[in-house]
């Protein structure tokens, strides 16, 4: 790596308090969030904690700026419903420091939504994209109808994707636009997330660039839907992907070899593959396969990311609690090679949720909330197969961001 340094960003997700719904439950150590920072060796796997930050105080989501030299965080809350600006759903910006990796904050504004769930970054645009998942909890409101005769409505928080401008310093500026994501799927449905409602409002949980830079992709969960935006000044929908009932599409990844696109489905636990049409948008489905080999029960895979050979793509699931290498045909047609096993999950929303492959793609990183590790596995380029090489401790990993100063 020469005089260069490789850094290591961890979002800190503290998880407390009862189970609820179906989904996060108690933990052994529910405190300590924030940024961890961590520098890695000359082994490309070793990882030396060298400082962080304590806030946001439930990071998820990370994404850098390399000419700015700054990295953008999500703080996964939602408000208390009394104007709380300073303690709700934000996304936040820091400086990196160039000769150390250290972080010194910028600004933070407010979420267009609660619970953000995944942050990108275009310096050339000025534009910051953040997709917000929402909640499952209602809200009842009693409404009385044209007849006269009085009933309940229930609502639900707005799943939104927003871009913000960017000033010239890096910091997040104003937002510019805000798409809020209208439906929802079957409910009650099969899923024992949250009880059966799991799709009972939208729920965005991406967001991802074209390799040509022209598209934002942001799956839907709660509605079955990816949609393709136009980027410009304002979020333009070139088109939507519309799956079949009860699927979950939920994170998406490109080859840019190809510009193929692969995309996870959480609640049918698949993997589907595209052809994606740089100039207009459209998604032409290849394939589909499913992630998990004979385990029976709850199972929900998360992200995944594609080697640069573009042979092998990799996803988390989260029930069957593995890391599947799945290979891909010149043709886009997927089959499950192989696996990893990492921690059993609490439940999905306690797992190894976060996924990612080194620079140089030797090593993939996974983030072991249950047990409170960050594991490495080597990266076999021919087979695609994963060989554990090393295991750190850090409190509640989330997310992994790498960083080369």
């Amino acid at each position: 790596m020469g005089n260069k340094k490789l850094m290591c960003y961890v979002g800190l997700n503290p998880v407390g308090g009862a189970p609820k719904g179906g989904g996060l439950a108690q933990t052994e150590k529910p405190k300590g969030g924030g940024i961890a920072i961590y520098e890695m060796g000359d082994d490309g796997y070793s990882m030396k904690h060298v400082g962080g930050v304590e806030k946001p105080g439930k990071a998820g989501a990370l994404c850098y700026a390399p000419k700015a030299g700054v990295l953008y965080a999500v703080d996964e809350k939602k408000t208390g419903g009394r104007g709380e600006a300073d303690n709700g759903s934000s996304v936040w910006a820091y400086r990196v420091d160039q000769k150390d990796g250290g972080l010194s904050f910028l600004n933070k504004q407010p979420a267009m939504g609660p619970n953000p769930t995944s942050i990108t970054v275009l310096e050339d645009k000025k534009a910051l994209y953040c997709a917000h998942h929402g909640g499952f909890d209602h809200v009842e409101k009693v409404v009385q109808t044209a007849d006269g005769k009085w009933g309940v409505r229930y609502e639900y928080d707005d799943a939104s994707v927003a871009q913000y401008a960017l000033n010239d310093d890096g910091s997040v500026g104003e937002v510019v636009d805000v798409a809020v994501h209208a439906g929802h799927g079957p409910d009650p449905n099969a899923s024992p997330q949250h009880g059966g409602h799991a799709q009972q409002s939208s729920h965005a949980h991406c967001t991802t660039v074209d390799p040509s830079g022209k598209f934002l992709v942001v799956g839907d969960k709660g509605t079955d839907r990816v949609y393709v935006y136009r980027i410009g000044e304002k979020l333009e929908t070139a088109f939507i992907y519309q799956f079949e009932e009860y699927t979950g599409a939920r994170h998406a990844a490109f080859d840019p070899n190809t510009g193929r696109m692969f995309l996870t489905l959480e609640f049918s636990s698949e993997l589907a593959s595209f052809d994606f049409n740089s100039e207009t948008g459209e998604l032409t489905l290849l394939d589909r396969a499913s992630t998990i080999d004979g385990f029976e029960g709850r199972n929900e895979p998360a992200t995944l990311q594609v080697h640069p050979g573009g042979r092998f793509v990799y996803v988390n699931n989260r029930g069957e609690d593995t890391i599947v290498t799945m290979e891909v045909s010149p043709d886009g047609r997927l089959k499950r090679l192989a696996e990893a096993k990492v921690s059993q999950s609490v439940d999905p929303g306690i797992a190894s949720r976060w996924i990612m492959l080194s620079p140089s793609a030797e090593y993939l990183f996974v983030a072991d909330r249950p047990a409170y590790v960050i594991r490495a596995y080597a990266v076999n380029a021919e087979d695609g197969s994963l060989e554990a090489v090393s295991e750190v401790p850090v409190d509640n990993p989330v997310f992994i961001l790498f960083v080369e100063l």
